[in-house]
């Protein structure tokens, strides 16, 4: 009987330790820090990036991002500036991350260095219900991405597809819902999702036009 017991306070021990170390990679935290972009980034790209970088622990992984300075938007904006005014494949930002790290959908990349474009989820049979919003940051390999101009959504595409090298790009979701949010705190969404907010100043036509703030969603995924 002693012996029984003995093993069942064992895996319990063993589950909460599990559970704990579980909870412990989920965790995000955010800090600002002067770096500038990795070498990795092609020179067009990294002239576009600002001198700061936001840094994102979870767990053991350290991400860091680089936004852009300024964003030009495609279309005028009535009041503050949305994701239906930026063109399709824009640069948006840099990432690289220290450790593994699993896409929306599930799927891990690498350690490295990436390009994050903007890309609109199409609204099709393929893509309907998939994901609460339908905006999103294609992550593609830095060392495959050489142009600062807006890519296209196909050609956006394609760049993320090398990532992981399936049919499917590789994207991180955007939060629209944390536009009210300060830049650098962590939000965990309705859907339980944790994301890093991060504010983009806009130009329309060359003039300061706002800021497009959203949090970045690097805890949780969906259905695939």
């Amino acid at each position: 009987m002693k012996r029984a017991v003995f093993h069942t306070g064992l895996v319990t021990a063993v589950c909460l330790l599990l559970t704990a170390a579980g909870a412990a990679a989920q965790t995000l935290s955010a800090k600002t820090a002067a770096s500038p972009p990795p070498d990795e980034v092609a020179a067009p790209i990294k002239a576009l990036l600002g001198p700061e970088a936001t840094v994102v622990t979870r767990g053991a992984n350290t991400i860091e991002l680089w936004w852009r300075k300024a964003l030009p938007l495609e279309s005028a904006a009535s009041g503050k500036p949305a994701w239906s005014n930026v063109p399709d494949g824009a640069v948006i930002g840099v990432m690289r991350t220290s450790k593994p790290l699993n896409d929306i959908r599930g799927f891990p990349m690498k350690p490295g260095v990436y390009v994050l474009r903007f890309a609109m989820q199409p609204q099709d049979g393929d893509h309907m219900g998939v994901s609460p919003n339908r905006e999103f940051l294609l992550v593609g390999p830095a060392a495959d991405d050489q142009s600062a101009e807006p890519a296209g959504y196909k050609g956006a595409v394609a760049l993320a597809r090398k990532t992981q090298g399936k049919s499917h790009p590789a994207a991180l979701s955007i939060d629209p819902t944390s536009a009210g949010e300060v830049p650098g705190s962590v939000v965990t969404t309705e859907t339980d999702f944790r994301s890093v907010v991060a504010s983009v100043p806009a130009t329309s036509n060359g003039a300061p036009a706002g800021s497009l703030t959203f949090g970045l969603v690097l805890v949780g995924q969906v259905d695939h």
